[in-house]
Formats: C-alpha cells, structure tokens, sequence
C-alpha cells in the first residue's frame, strides 16, 4: 500500500506496479500524513484487511530559509511530515506488527541528521530527530519481534531536489562526494529492500548511510579532494 499527498503520484506509482510487479496491482490511498487521525486509520485499515509486516516512512519536505527566517508555518511543516507523520506511522503499524508476526520499519532520513546544511535548518533538525525516533523504537520493540533502521541518503535527485540543482549547485555537491557523482533513487530504494528482508533479520537500530562516502570527511580546498588531478607522478 502507498499513501501520500498527491494522487497524481499515487496513480502513476499504480501504473508503474502494473507495469513491473507480478500481480500488477497496489493499494493507494491520497492521505495528508500531517494528518495524524487519517494517517493511522488509514494504516489501521490496511493491517486489519491484509496483514502489515513492512513500513517505508519516505514522507519529506524541505524548505529553502535560514533559521533566522523559517516561518512557524514552515517550521510546523516540515517537524510534522518529516518527524511527526513518521512517529504517528510507526507507532500504528508496530502495534499491528507487535499483535502479528512482527515486521520491519524503515524510515527515510538524511545525512543531514549529522551535519547541518544551510539554509534547510528545520530539515536537519527533523531528520536528527527520525534517526533518535528510529533508534528509540529499534530499542523498545526489538524483543516484540519488530526492528526499526534508517537509511540516510546524501544528494539523490528527485523532484524535491531537482529545483534546486542549477549547474553550479550540483557541481559543489559532486566536488563534496568522493564518488563525484548524485544518487539515483533506485540507489536508495535497494537499501531499504535489504533492510525490510529476511537477510537484515539480526539489523536494528541501524543508520546506514548512503552518500558516496559524503559524510566519512571533508576537505579544505579543491585540491585536496578525492579524485582531484594535480598533474604530479
């Protein structure tokens, strides 16, 4: 099942899974996940019709201000998609999971949890916030049979990014990642599959970074970076 703001997005993932998957078919259902009543019904809803033994909280929003700046309105928007929809979420589906065979959660965040990115303040703080919320349910439910873990992704292109990779945008984020390249987002999409399956069945409380080595260092000068051509033997 896919829930999700946006029913125009909803039905081309409907015709992506006929196109791909075996049974051609998926549930979808046009949800505001700040909504937290609608969203846990609506979660309550397909685990009481069909069993629930995966959740994938992707649910983003990121918005272009500094901290000096961000209104209240934009604040509130992005602590509620990005954090507050995942607790919500979690906390519904590992009640069906706990009640059931148990299962596994994966939630979307960033590396942006770890360093702080301007001038997207209240997304960092947000998805610092998903990896402490990951960690915590990893630590209560593990013995009910219910692991939690959080992929975090570096620069992937998406249509939330894409509005902001000018030419020279994208250029300084190649120069940061050792890789030299962005992520595709079936690059992102295989991690979760491993987290979500049988071979991650001893996984829990893990944050597994996925930037092309983005986060493992930093360098003061172009000089300096991985990959750079000095012209030296």
């Amino acid at each position: 099942m896919a829930i999700a703001r946006r029913s125009d997005r909803l039905a081309e993932l409907a015709d992506e899974a006929a196109r791909e998957t075996a049974d051609g078919r998926i549930e979808t259902a046009t949800v505001d996940v700040r909504n937290r009543s609608d969203l846990r019904s609506t979660i309550a809803g397909f685990a009481e019709g069909g069993g629930l033994d995966v959740l994938v909280n992707n649910a983003g929003v990121a918005h272009r201000e500094g901290l000096l700046e961000v209104s209240d309105e934009h604040w509130d928007d992005t602590l509620e998609t990005n954090l507050g929809a995942a607790f919500a979420a979690s906390q519904e589906a590992a009640r069906h999971m706990v009640a059931g065979s148990g299962g596994a959660i994966i939630n979307v965040a960033s590396i942006d949890a770890f360093v702080a990115e301007s001038p997207f303040g209240a997304y960092c703080a947000s998805k610092a916030g998903l990896v402490m919320l990951t960690r915590c349910l990893a630590f209560e439910l593990g013995h009910l049979g219910v692991r939690c873990n959080a992929v975090c992704p570096g620069m992937t292109v998406t249509e939330m990014t894409e509005r902001d990779l000018t030419d020279d945008f994208e250029r300084a984020y190649r120069e940061q990642i050792p890789m030299q390249r962005l992520s595709a987002p079936d690059e992102q999409a295989s991690v979760i599959v491993f987290l979500a399956s049988k071979e991650a069945s001893f996984v829990n409380g893990a944050t597994i970074d996925v930037d092309g080595g983005q986060r493992a260092g930093f360098w003061y000068s172009p000089e300096l970076a991985p990959g750079h051509r000095s012209g030296r033997a």
